[in-house]
């Protein structure tokens, strides 16, 4: 079973995004990352992702990588509220079209 994280951060949704890409392209595929899906709102973004584990996601947390590329990407000055959840025991099942 994996892991489910869903942040959503308050900002202006373009400038948020291109940091969000940006930290993306920073990172690369981390380790145990399954699925990542952004999403523009009407206060800025969503973000959603799938991991193979806890253990998998506070890797990528602890990792100073990542603290580096979330400063230098420039999302934390660009967000003006976050919030955050995890679920636990997520499940990817992926459809194809039938058309």
């Amino acid at each position: 079973m994996g892991v489910l994280a869903m942040l959503e951060l308050d900002g202006e949704t373009e400038p948020l995004l291109a940091a969000v890409a940006d930290l993306g392209q920073r990172l690369g595929d981390p380790d145990g990352l399954l699925a990542r899906i952004v999403a523009p709102t009407n206060d800025g973004m969503v973000l959603f992702q799938l991991w193979a584990s806890a253990a998998a996601r506070q890797a990528n947390a602890d990792d100073p990588h990542h603290a580096e590329a979330l400063r230098d990407c420039g999302v934390l000055d660009l967000m003006r509220a976050s919030r955050s959840r995890v679920f636990e025991d997520a499940q990817l099942e992926t459809f194809t079209s039938r058309a």
